[in-house]
This record gives structure tokens, sequence and C-alpha cells, in this order.
């Protein structure tokens, strides 16, 4: 029978590196990163997106004293953090992380957060993909050591958030966010800590479902503009405009018409659906090869190739 992970694999593993680095840097432009912090991150709830931006979002030059230009506000700019990681186009790598800081508005001293973003095209790699975002959230606090603080000050460590933006969903077709953290349980109030002392960690899954029909939360659509919608570039450029306030200019327009070319075929499920397709297509011409060549039955042809049980009436249908 023919094997599935043999047929047409070369699109996938030419293509995905160059369609996550894409993704990853259109995703670090700050217009976007203040909206999903808005959205995802309790912190910044009641702040504006232009703050969030301007104000909240660090970078290596200045830490909110960026003008508010009124013809800027809404520009896509990349930001330029001292921890972000920036991948080319062409350098094939599939492990980005966008790294960077970002100060919580607090009515005391701003509280420093460290947020990573992933930009996670497979929603079932093999793996639980929450225990994967514990890890990296496990490691940007590890990470903290000797740059935040050092022993015994475990009082100086830094909440760390791990936004995993996810171009697909568990369930194909709907949207959602779900957001994990540390809580406490306690059978008695004596021992009660302020919670300062363990919100330290949030994990937040973001799924770009297939059917926008479903989708309400304003972040969902704006991502599945970006990520999933059938629309070329430049008529997301025009959405994003109209719908959103956002100006793409001429990089962020360059990066979204090579996601574009590449196609919704490297979401997972997508890509899953047609790489089936081909399977089947391939087992059926082996099973008519078969009976044509070798003289046998479609009963003996299915049992030469292991067809499954469940499957041979499909390609019994598709034979007649």
């Amino acid at each position: 029978m023919p094997q599935k992970e043999t047929i047409d694999d070369t699109f996938l593993k030419d293509n995905i590196a160059t369609y996550d680095a894409v993704a990853k840097s259109l995703l670090s432009r700050k217009i976007f990163l203040a909206r999903i912090l808005k959205r995802c991150v309790r912190e910044f709830a009641d702040s504006t997106v232009e703050d969030i931006m301007y104000k909240y979002i660090e970078d290596k030059v200045e830490v909110g004293t960026v003008p508010i230009a009124p013809d800027k506000t809404n520009a896509v700019k990349k930001i330029d953090g001292d921890n972000v990681e920036y991948k080319t186009l062409t350098e094939g790598e599939t492990t980005f992380d966008i790294r960077f800081t970002a100060y919580a508005p607090t009515t005391g001293e701003p509280i420093k957060l460290i947020i990573n973003i992933e930009a996670q095209r497979k929603v079932k790699p093999g793996y639980s993909l929450i225990k994967r975002a514990i890890f990296h959230g496990s490691r940007l606090i590890s990470s903290e050591y000797n740059v935040e603080f050092v022993e015994p000050n475990f009082d100086d460590i830094k909440k760390v958030i791990s936004i995993w933006i996810c171009m697909g969903s568990p369930n194909v077709t709907d949207s959602g966010i779900a957001e994990y953290n540390f809580n406490e349980h306690t059978t008695i109030d004596s021992i009660k800590q302020d919670k300062i002392n363990y919100d330290l960690m949030q994990i937040v899954m973001v799924y770009i479902g297939k059917d926008p029909e479903l989708i309400e939360d304003e972040l969902l659509k704006l991502l599945h503009l970006i990520f999933r919608a059938k629309l070329n570039a430049a008529e997301k450029k025009d959405r994003l405009k109209t719908d959103y306030g956002i100006e793409m200019d001429n990089e962020a327009l360059k990066e979204v018409n090579v996601m574009c070319n590449l196609g919704e075929g490297l979401v997972e499920e997508t890509w899953e659906e047609a790489r089936e397709k081909t399977w089947k297509e391939a087992t059926l011409t082996h099973l008519k090869n078969m009976i044509k060549n070798s003289k046998l039955t479609l009963e003996q042809a299915m049992d030469v190739l292991e067809v499954p049980i469940d499957s041979r009436s499909v390609y019994a249908s598709m034979i007649r």
C-alpha cells in the first residue's frame, strides 16, 4: 500500500520555513503585538492600542517616549526589542520566537513583562502543545537568572507570558482563545499568599479556525484576515486599512503577499486533507493496475495493499 508520508511532502518541506519566517516577521510589528497584548494579557486590557505600542512595548532606543504622530499612529512598524530574533525569508529556520519586553500599566512602578509569541502552524504536532508552551514559559523564567535577579533576591523575578498564535484549530472550524495561569487553592486563609508571589506565568493559546462566520472576537477576526482569509495581498491591505485602520508598508505588504502565494495549504488540517486525497488517488490507481495486470479481484487487490476494512466500500464505489 502506498505510504502516506512519502507522497508529495516536498511542498511542505520547501515552503514551511518560509511561511513561518514571514508569519512571525509580520506578527513582530508593534501594531499587531499591541492588539494581541490588549486582548490576551489582562494587564493591558484597559490600555489603548496606541499606548501599548508607544508607551509599554520596549525597544532598544526608547521606552514610552516615542511620539504619537497623527500620520504614524497606525503605521505598521516592526519591533526592535533587545531579545527579538529575526529570521530572513531564506534562512530555513522554523524555531522562531518573538521575544520582547513590555511594561504593564500600574499605579506604582511598572511591572516588567517578558512576553514570548509563537506563530504555531501545527495544532497537532504529535505531543501536547500546552506542555511545550509551559516549557517555553519555564525557560523564559529561568533565563532571568543573573539578568533580572540573583539569589537570594527571588522577589525580583518578572512575570512571563507565552502567547501562541496557532494557524489552525483542534476542531478545524472554530476559533478561540484559551488561557492558563497559576491559581491558589488553600484550606485556610492564614496561609494565603499575595497574588504577585505566584502570578508569574501565563500561557495563552490563540486558535484561528477555518470558518470566519463563526468568529465574533475582534482579535480572532484580524488574525483570520491576515493568515487564513482567501484574499490576495491587495485585498487584505484594503481590509486592514478599512476595518482596522492599519496601514501596510511595502515590506509588510510583501510578507502578506508571500503568505498568500503559499496559500492555505500550509495550515495543518488543509494540508492533511490534501495529502489524504492524494493518498486515496494513488491507492485507487494501484488497485486498478493490479486488477487489470495481475488479474486479481478487487478484494484480493485490497488485501495485497492492506486497505483498511472500513475504507474498502469507498474504494469499491470509486472503481465501479
